[in-house]
């Protein structure tokens, strides 16, 4: 008799049928290989890893099989997590691999005395560029340049993203222009960090009603999906951790999501401060040892408490009693690669699998998620008034085209001027913002109009101190030269302002100012975040200069003055979600002020007041704007009114990817019909890294239905190998660019 075990196991290598083969399981395997553990497996003449799904006595008839080579390091997957990751692959349209991969958790890094190593470029901006334009290799160049623009990434990673060779970096190495730097040891994150533990604040009379249903949840073990809709300020944070609380009172553990890590570290230090370390955290700026040990601490029942950005609603809780997502708004949360996942959703899905309490949170909620609130899907909780009575900031709305007719050359109105001014007199804090890093957005020639654009891009470089034209999207960079590479002309202008101007602008402005900014790059280096709020926190800084990471949750009570300016740079780009874009960070930047004892303000500067998101965000009415846009969508047919599946196509030659997108196109029109089928078309960004790219977008009423049309068109369209043509599939997209 035949006593023989047989698992089922999904193969990290590009094959048909999903990649899911029958092996059978050596005698001397048959303890350790169960659902959910990595194997390494024969396929064809090679040896390639993969995920067992199911074990069992049964053989498919007809086939024979091949054994298992060996278990790797690491633990099994969860019988939860599995059956999320299947979920994951069917609602998202990607492979049970990717899905498995995006479940599994950090991959284990060894003892506690092994070196991970870490490499940053030598010098400063002006250095690095010099050094670029002197080396003769383009490989170590295009090393160098990615390097630069993502300081502090492994060796292995720096060859995968500039496509260059081991010695292409060990040559930078040997010459001086990369460090080296290794961790000799795991370590825990904030574990110098000075804590405070308080006694918990009392409660308002709102905080105490939404947390006393909350509670009721937890206790009765009810999965139920609470969405806290409170206004900036009305300490939602603190309802988040009485939660936590209560869920941990119940022998139970709790993920909290955190859209950015620019918002993780304050939140942080106030969990941390109230639940020491039974808080694990984990996000994209730890390195991959303290990730894997934030894991295996959870894993291990350790932590209670999972805080971290998207990544962590996988984390491998054994008693999972509740989720908190906040800022649920925020596009973070969706992540750029396969799977395209939304956290909020799989955080919802995750909770109902295992019997959990949801809570949503946020000042300016998705449109999906009023939706869901209006429908009775979510139970909404409201927090109307910020605590102690404090008043909403005051907010001016200052048109820049007045300012143009009135001679205004200036980044800085001259209302703006003056409040900055008598702030710093006062010796209160001011905060500017602006949606766009460098110093300015684009260089054209002003004698024939051309545009200095990426080599790489459908995109304009961007013009950054000290000399530098850069590009946001491949990290090409080159140095600016004073004379048009078209026309030869010297008549070149600068024009749409980044925070490095908006910076240079303040300090001639301001001089007597303590300012500093804090964007993607002067927060690239590991703990930048952190030091830059800390020292803001500590009144060190009188005016801080930022893009949208400042907009979020960022509460520092001495700051009064809050100026945008310029509102209008998400409002205008080509997408159905823009208004809402521009209200959530009109509205969320303007709730930093005034959250201290004295009272705030803030001025918006805009070439479109008159704008329906510009002017309710001054009013800081949420549910008028809602109730506007809600209308519109609902007569152009968009979400929440509909469902979307995006397919992207790219490749080198542009004829190819039209080539295919039309014939994706034209077999998708069969399945779901015409009018539901919109382009192809080029995509609003038509070349990016070297690759064109065009788009088609399904659209219906039903979710289900345009994900089964969309996965029956893939099936076949799939086997189309050898076109050179890349195909990316984002259902529920959060951008159309």
């Amino acid at each position: 008799m035949d006593e023989r075990k047989y698992a089922q196991v999904v193969v990290e290598r590009p094959v048909r049928n999903g990649g899911v083969f029958t092996y059978a399981v050596p005698p001397a395997l048959v303890e350790t290989v169960v659902p959910g553990v990595r194997v390494a497996v024969p396929l064809g003449a090679q040896v390639v890893t993969g995920f067992v799904l199911d074990v069992s006595a049964d053989c498919p008839p007809g086939i024979k099989t091949r054994e298992i080579i060996r278990v790797l390091e690491g633990k099994p997957i969860p019988a939860a997590l599995l059956t999320l990751a299947g979920w994951l692959s069917s609602r998202y349209l990607c492979t049970l691999l990717d899905a498995l991969a995006a479940v599994s958790g950090p991959a284990p890094k060894g003892g506690r005395r092994r070196e991970t190593e870490w490499l940053w470029p030598r010098g400063d901006a002006g250095e690095i560029l010099a050094a670029i334009e002197e080396l003769k290799a383009p490989a170590q160049a295009r090393a160098l340049s990615v390097l630069a623009a993502q300081p502090g990434m492994t060796r292995q990673a720096l060859m995968r993203e500039a496509g260059v060779s081991a010695s292409v970096v060990a040559a930078l190495i040997r010459k001086g222009l990369v460090i080296s730097e290794k961790v000799s040891r795991r370590r825990e994150p904030y574990e110098d960090v000075a804590l405070d533990p308080t006694p918990p604040p009392l409660l308002t009379p709102e905080q105490e009603g939404a947390f006393s249903e909350i509670d009721k949840a937890i206790a009765a073990g009810r999965p139920e999906i609470f969405f806290l809709h409170g206004v900036t300020g009305s300490g939602k944070t603190e309802v988040y951790l009485r939660a936590v609380a209560a869920a941990l009172s119940a022998g139970r553990q709790a993920i909290v999501l955190v859209p950015e890590i620019a918002l993780a570290h304050q939140m942080v230090l106030q969990f941390k401060a109230r639940f020491g370390n039974q808080v694990a955290v984990t996000h994209s700026a730890l390195v991959p040892a303290e990730r894997h040990d934030a894991w295996e601490r959870v894993r291990a029942g350790e932590a209670g408490v999972v805080l971290g950005a998207r990544s962590a609603v996988f984390a491998p809780t054994a008693r999972l009693g509740l989720i908190v997502v906040d800022e649920e708004h925020e596009p973070a949360y969706k992540q750029e690669q396969s799977p395209r996942y939304h956290a909020r959703e799989v955080a919802l899905a995750r909770a109902r699998l295992e019997g959990a309490v949801a809570v949503l949170g946020s000042a300016t909620p998705a449109l999906e998620s009023v939706a869901r609130c209006l429908s009775g899907r979510y139970r909404q909780l409201r927090l109307s008034s910020r605590v102690d009575g404090r008043p909403m900031p005051a907010v001016r709305v200052v048109d820049l085209r007045e300012e143009f007719r009135a001679g205004t050359v200036s980044l800085f109105s001259n209302f703006l001027v003056a409040r900055v001014r008598e702030k710093i007199r006062q010796r209160e804090q001011v905060l500017l913002f602006l949606n766009r890093k460098g110093f300015a957005a684009f260089v054209l020639c002003q004698a024939c109009g051309h545009v200095i654009r990426c080599p790489n891009c459908d995109i304009a470089l961007s013009y950054h101190r000290p000399d530098t034209l850069f590009c946001h999207y491949c990290y090409y960079r080159a140095r600016y030269r004073p004379r048009c590479p078209r026309c030869g002309d010297e008549r070149l202008g600068w024009f749409g302002a980044g925070t490095q101007r908006v910076e240079e602008e303040a300090r001639a402005l301001f001089p007597e100012a303590r300012i500093a900014r804090m964007d993607a790059e002067t927060t690239a280096r590991r703990g930048s975040h952190a030091a830059l709020l800390d020292a803001f926190k500590r009144g060190e800084i009188d005016i801080l200069i930022g893009t949208q990471m400042i907009a979020k949750g960022l509460d520092v009570p001495g700051v009064t003055l809050v100026g945008v300016l310029n509102a209008d740079t998400t409002l205008l780009l080509p997408d159905f979600r823009a208004a809402e874009r521009t209200f959530q960070l009109l509205y969320q930047v303007a709730g930093r002020a005034g959250r201290g004892p004295l009272p705030g303000e803030v001025v918006i500067q805009s070439h479109c007041p008159e704008h329906y998101a510009v002017r309710y965000s001054a009013r800081q009415d949420f549910f008028s704007f809602a109730r506007r846009e809600l209308a519109l969508r609902q007569r152009f047919g968009y979400p929440p009114y509909a469902a979307l599946v995006r397919v992207v196509f790219s490749g080198e030659t542009e004829e190819k990817v039209v080539r295919e997108a039309t014939a994706f196109g034209a077999a998708a029109r069969e399945i779901v019909g015409g009018e539901e089928v919109l382009g192809p078309a080029p995509c609003p960004f038509g070349k990016l890294k070297g690759f064109y790219r065009w788009h088609i977008i399904l659209k219906g009423k039903s979710g289900r239905a345009v994900r089964d049309a969309c996965r029956e068109v893939l099936t076949s369209f799939l086997c189309r190998r050898g076109s050179g043509v890349r195909l990316s599939v984002d259902v529920d997209p959060v951008s159309i660019l």
